[in-house]
């Protein structure tokens, strides 16, 4: 049985949707050992004052598998004091359940509004206990994320849970969205990590996706909202000819390593990425050439060393 959210967090559910940006987090050119502290906030400006209304940092893109805790905590506090009172800042937490609730209550400390929230490897049970402990420890709101691929029946237990206020589906399986949203309605939000890039996306729009995530809306902000802004008004005809202008950045995302290929395109633009931390490798002297003609062809000004 689903359950009703308090007030504020329905509030909140209802602003949760359109593009969600996935930030990368830079790090110093000479060490990457150390973060960009003022290049994350040069990101965040550039984002804000392009129209981006939801920020997740400390993502998949934002590598949070490779950050310490203390890191963690910097960089959503770096981006709360730039943007909680201008966007929904989501930071990402893992699937640890102890350090999940230790990020989680400091991102709430610093004004974030909700979480997203990694599920640990395990059994669905093992997964529901995770989360239900984040919902005990927290007031803000609470985003669950489909990587395992569960059936649309345990995201409605989820719903269960008072806090969750959205689902990321990364599964890629519009059956399970049809499905999911004939059992939960407007219970949850649904925020997609499809490929956007694809004419059939328009589909998913139409059978109530309320959403996507987003890397390469770092550096191109304008046409990531562009698409969404389309599927408002159903015209998909102008999302189709975005698409077809974003297609070639986002096979060469595919090509060169999703993490590296948005700070190559971000330092080429005179924005932050930084260094490459290990395991992310830098592009190949090939791989840039095509970055920079693609940038090229987008109309933009990349400046190549």
């Amino acid at each position: 049985m689903s359950q009703t959210l308090p007030p504020e967090l329905e509030d909140l559910k209802n602003r949760f949707k359109g593009v969600f940006a996935f930030l990368i987090t830079p790090f110093d050119k000479k060490d990457w050992m150390k973060l960009d502290e003022e290049g994350l906030r040069k990101n965040v400006r550039f984002l804000l004052e392009n129209g981006v209304k939801n920020l997740v940092p400390c993502g998949g893109t934002g590598e949070l598998f490779s950050l310490t805790p203390e890191e963690h905590k910097r960089i959503v506090e770096i981006v709360a004091s730039e943007a909680v009172d201008k966007a929904i800042v989501a930071p990402g937490v893992p699937g640890n359940t102890k350090l999940a609730i230790e990020l989680a209550r400091h991102a709430e400390k610093v004004g974030c509004q909700a979480v997203l929230a990694f599920p640990p490897a395990g059994s669905e049970e093992g997964i529901f206990l995770h989360y239900r402990a984040l919902t005990e420890s927290l007031k803000i709101g609470l985003w669950v994320y489909n990587t395992p691929g569960w059936k649309p029946e345990f995201t409605a237990r989820l719903a269960s849970l008072e806090r969750v206020i959205a689902v990321k589906d990364e599964t890629g399986d519009l059956k399970s969205l049809i499905r999911t949203k004939r059992l939960l309605g407007e219970r949850l939000r649904l925020i997609c990590g499809v490929d956007h890039v694809t004419r059939d996306t328009h589909i998913w729009f139409m059978e109530g996706m309320d959403g996507y995530t987003c890397g390469l809306i770092n550096f191109v902000p304008k046409l990531e909202l562009g698409v969404y802004e389309a599927s408002l008004s159903n015209d998909w005809e102008t999302m189709h000819e975005i698409q077809r202008r974003l297609e070639p950045l986002q096979r060469l995302r595919g090509e060169a390593g999703s993490i590296s290929m948005v700070k190559e395109a971000n330092e080429m633009l005179g924005l932050a990425g930084g260094a490459h931390r290990p395991p992310q490798l830098p592009l190949t002297e090939t791989q840039r050439k095509r970055l920079q003609k693609l940038l090229e062809e987008l109309g933009l000004r990349p400046r190549v060393p």
